[in-house]
């Protein structure tokens, strides 16, 4: 069978809902599938036996024209084993022309395994995705530490990108997706990793990804009580706590609040960095930001280029100032 298509791997919350990556993959996948004619948008979700109405639903309202989905009730969460499996079974069962997959902790796994087991190429963590010469796929992603891009011509098939999180936009449209509920016998799958304890790791705080307003410390956070006067400051703004690579190697926050090319890219409608001096590798992860609020002592710092306000100050003086003076509002209903 030729390849034909786009391949999206439907990503699910541990609520079972749609994750954003995935609707953001497949407002992509639109624009794509404009510039190379005759192909479907089709997206594997893996999960239990439950209704799957909403996410056919949600799914074709993004762009999907085909729901492939292989459900069985030992699939409750992640496997390590089946997921990546499946899906790749999956991909030779409706062999595409393009695999799309978001750069998660999920996304990266599948995305290996399944370039491994289709004897194809992966460009990873990718920024950007068009068509380019002879229809292939061309995805751009940062290199030499953030310092330039790359732009990268997928020619084998299929043509396979991990994308990072929030780098595209999600748009709605009126569409409906057509729903296949296939069938993989697990028992058949090797059962390669065996989990012997899952310990999770509890965190009470705003999760960066989807939050509308995020404060975050650089290295000039990491002394004193710096990343404490930004969770004070934080918590006034009704805002997410995320840091620079700088601020997790230091242990003030952890990975999951890594901003940046090795943490994650954000697009919050008010973003604040506290002692970031503004390296590539940081700027990544926030340029789709819609706006930038910098405070640093440095007045040359690269993150004032970037900001649409600058506060040249020792945060230990500016920070007090703003709690002091800050009334809280309802920062996600006002701040547009």
């Amino acid at each position: 069978m030729e390849p034909n298509g786009i391949l999206i791997y439907g990503e699910l919350t541990t609520e079972n809902t749609v994750k954003p990556v995935v609707k953001q993959l497949l407002t992509k996948a639109r624009e794509l599938k404009e510039k190379i004619w005759n192909q479907r948008i089709v997206v594997c979700v893996i999960g239990p036996r439950m209704n799957y109405d909403s996410i056919i639903y949600e799914l074709g309202r993004y762009g999907a024209d085909d729901v492939v989905i292989v459900c069985d009730n030992r699939i409750t969460e992640y496997n390590h084993n089946y997921h990546p499996d499946i899906f790749t079974k999956v991909a030779q069962k409706y062999p595409p022309r393009i695999i799309l997959v978001g750069a998660t902790v999920q996304g990266k796994e599948i995305a290996s395994y399944t370039a491994t087991k289709l004897n194809t190429g992966l460009t990873a963590d990718c920024t950007g995705l068009n068509i380019g010469d002879k229809y292939l796929l061309l995805s751009t992603r940062p290199t030499f530490g953030g310092q330039l891009t790359a732009d990268i011509l997928c020619g084998t098939f299929p043509q396979m990108a991990t994308v990072q999180e929030n780098i595209f936009k999600e748009e709605p449209v009126e569409h409906t997706a057509n729903a296949i509920f296939d069938w993989i016998d697990i028992d058949k799958i090797e059962k390669r990793i065996h989990v012997i304890k899952t310990i999770k790791k509890e965190f009470s705080g705003k999760d960066i990804s989807s939050a509308k307003v995020v404060v975050a410390g650089g290295f000039g956070a990491c002394k004193n009580n710096g990343f404490a006067l930004i969770y004070q400051f934080a918590q006034k703004m009704q805002a997410a706590v995320g840091g620079s690579r700088e601020a997790f190697e230091k242990g003030f926050i952890l990975k999951s609040q890594q901003i940046g090319q090795t943490g994650k890219t954000i697009a919050p409608s008010l973003y604040v960095a506290v002692g970031i001096s503004g390296a590539n590798q940081h700027i990544v992860g926030i340029k789709n930001s819609g706006k930038i609020i910098a405070i640093n002592s440095d007045k040359d710092a690269p993150i004032f280029k970037y900001a649409d306000i600058g506060i040249v100050g020792d945060l230990f003086d500016v920070l007090p100032e703003l709690i002091d003076k800050y009334d809280t509002v309802n920062i996600e209903e006002n701040n547009e």
